[in-house]
């Protein structure tokens, strides 16, 4: 009889483990913490093979074993906040809606799973800037916010539209931009397609910004996981 089946395995099944904060909570000063985060994903990138493979190997050979070891990614998704959020729920929520429902990408598949690397970004340390260029490559993420007047038929619109848009503070460092190219990315990305000009520059509201990050490929999570059971068995 599949119902008197189905009781029997109900009865013999072990009731499920009751929840368990993330490991990271203990870690926590308060468990209800909040802070602004952004959560990232990162894929690794196909190998590309020069040219010249004996040249190509030559230099790996001489250049030890740390140059080969690193990988080259491609962002695959980051959602983030920059309102203070509780972390016990905010990670998990930003994780998937990062992965997921980043509009910039397909959401990310169980095929991409064994390439990726996620990142938590905690920001910190908000300070007001002087000026739009007034914060360290590397060092300082920031927020813009600017306003600018809207033209039809050389008449000025009651309304104008406000813009903003923030880097993480690795952003700049990675595509090698200076202040003012970082800057002039964001207000692109901001959605702003006009003339930029000093008067706009000198316009912008800017708060820069520090970030806590830490990151794990999926290697990592996958051997954190063996260690942690097998710890777990021991005791």
């Amino acid at each position: 009889n599949p119902f008197q089946r189905h009781q029997h395995q109900q009865a013999t099944t072990a009731p499920p483990p009751p929840f368990q904060l993330p490991d990271y909570v203990r870690h926590l000063p308060d468990p209800a913490i909040e802070c602004p985060l952004f959560v990232t994903w990162d894929k690794t990138r196909p190998k590309r093979f020069p040219n010249n493979l004996l040249s190509a190997a030559a230099a790996a050979a001489n250049n030890n074993s740390t140059a080969a070891s690193q990988q080259d990614y491609e962002l695959r998704g980051c959602i983030g906040t920059l309102s203070p959020k509780p972390l016990l729920t905010s990670i998990g929520d930003y994780a998937l809606n990062s992965a997921l429902r980043d509009r910039r990408f397909h959401p990310i598949t169980v095929q991409e799973i064994p390439h990726l690397r996620v990142s938590v970004s905690l920001l910190v340390q908000y300070e007001p800037c002087d000026h739009c260029l007034d914060w360290t490559v590397g060092v300082h993420g920031i927020l813009i916010r600017f306003r600018s007047n809207s033209h039809n038929n050389n008449t000025l619109l009651a309304a104008a539209r406000e813009y903003s848009a923030t880097y993480l503070p690795e952003v700049a460092l990675e595509q090698g931009w200076d202040q003012r190219a970082a800057v002039t990315a964001l207000i692109r990305k901001a959605g702003y397609s006009g003339t930029i000009d000093t008067n706009l520059l000198d316009s912008i509201q800017c708060t820069r910004y520090q970030s806590s990050k830490v990151r794990i490929t999926f290697a990592d999570y996958v051997n954190y996981c063996l260690l942690y059971t097998s710890d777990a068995a021991d005791d």
